[in-house]
């Protein structure tokens, strides 16, 4: 698992970097790494403060937490959370994810869910953001204008099962609101994520984490109270039904839970949003009266609090597909990785129609059409050359690995 940078190993690798020396452990944070802290920390509070104040009912919050996880140069990626404040029992924390650049003597900072995070993400290098986070950030924010009520997310569980709605639409803080908010429980306990995308953790304490997935089409949902998380880095690829963790009782950055479930939440960008008349799962969900209450409709069929929801899927988030091209054979041999030199994992025959997962350059390989390095993981964990696929293109169809 990817775990964020300590104080004193973020003070180190800034050093290293700038150096050219070998990763120590410095005695005590520079005064860049302070500066950063602060920033983003006052940052986070700028944007999210006032509103988390009037959300919680609070005249006080807790010191948003500096979760810095790659830094190249000049530049930083991480997230950051406030903590729910204490005495507050219901509800999860709140995270941002964080660009920063050093500009002469200041930092700037931009939180993601922002065009100018989005403008900044863009001309990140690569060793703060892969260029599949920098196309998911940047649809992400492109497709946030035309976000409409049918998601396109399924429920964070497989589909055709039943789970329990334990507690209706709701806050982020239990009676705050929007009712961005629902908890869910049952099956077999494994959280899956709700939509392609990219998975990011923060305020990550033991075998916790407050879970975020960013979509590509303007959503981004939250997962709380997990246990057993993916052992997926930071801004891994995942797609809808890639685990994320089991339902539990954890309360990495406060709150309280009285029996195991997922918290799930629906942001556009970090702003929590309603989900009162929105569609997940193949269900429509509305409030009720009070936090906790309301109602799924799908059709003529209506499931109140208590009741069991089926996940039907979200539609339209299916994985991109390709069809098989082997020239003169009859099969092409599946590897164990992207390249000639990895294992023998089995064959797939000319003319299947394959779905993948996700791509990645590898060995270069001739192909079909010539010579390519790009390869394509199936569903299964397979992969092939995108020498011997027919996408309808050149480039990857799908999102980096």
């Amino acid at each position: 698992m990817s775990r964020p940078l300590s104080a004193r190993r973020f003070a180190a690798l800034l050093s290293a970097l700038a150096t050219g020396a070998a990763l120590a452990v410095a005695p005590s944070a520079t005064a860049a790494e302070t500066d950063l802290a602060t920033t983003v920390r006052a940052t986070m509070l700028q944007q999210h403060g006032d509103a988390l104040k009037r959300q919680w009912d609070t005249q006080t919050l807790r010191e948003p937490l500096f979760e810095p996880t790659r830094t190249s140069g000049a530049w930083v990626f991480g997230s950051t959370t406030i903590p729910l404040a204490h005495g507050q029992e219901h509800g999860a924390p709140h995270m941002a994810l964080f660009l920063a650049r050093k500009e002469r003597s200041a930092w700037r900072v931009e939180l993601d869910g922002t065009a100018g995070f989005a403008a900044l993400a863009a001309q990140a290098p690569s060793g703060v953001l892969s260029d599949g986070e920098k196309r998911t950030f940047a649809a992400n924010q492109n497709n946030r204008a035309q976000a409409l009520a049918p998601t396109g997310l399924g429920l964070p569980w497989p589909v055709n099962v039943a789970w329990w709605m334990g507690g209706g639409p709701h806050g982020n803080s239990g009676s705050s609101r929007p009712f961005s908010s629902i908890d869910f429980n049952g099956g077999d306990g494994r959280v899956l994520s709700a939509g392609n995308g990219r998975v990011y953790k923060s305020c990550v304490v033991g075998r916790s984490a407050l879970v975020k997935v960013v979509h590509d089409n303007g959503y981004s949902t939250t997962y709380y109270h997990m246990y057993n998380l993916t052992t997926l880095a930071d801004g891994s690829a995942v797609r809808t039904g890639t685990y994320l963790g089991n339902i539990g009782n954890e309360l990495p950055c406060g709150g309280s839970s009285s029996g195991a479930h997922v918290h799930f939440s629906l942001l556009r960008g970090n702003t929590h949003v309603s989900v009162n008349g929105m569609t997940i799962g193949g269900w429509t969900f509305y409030e009720g009266s009070q936090a906790y209450g309301g109602y799924a409709q799908r059709g003529s069929t209506r499931v109140s609090v208590g009741g069991r929801v089926t996940n039907y899927g979200g539609g339209g988030t299916t994985l991109p597909t390709g069809t098989v091209d082997a020239g003169p054979n009859s099969t092409v041999n599946l590897r164990s990785g992207p390249g000639l030199s990895h294992s023998v994992e089995g064959t797939v025959a000319d003319g299947a129609v394959v779905a993948i997962a996700c791509t990645s350059r590898g060995e270069t390989v001739e192909g079909v059409w010539g010579s390519t390095n790009l390869w394509n993981r199936l569903e299964d964990g397979k992969w092939i050359s995108d020498g011997f696929v027919d996408t309808g293109s050149n480039e990857p169809v799908a999102a980096d690995c």
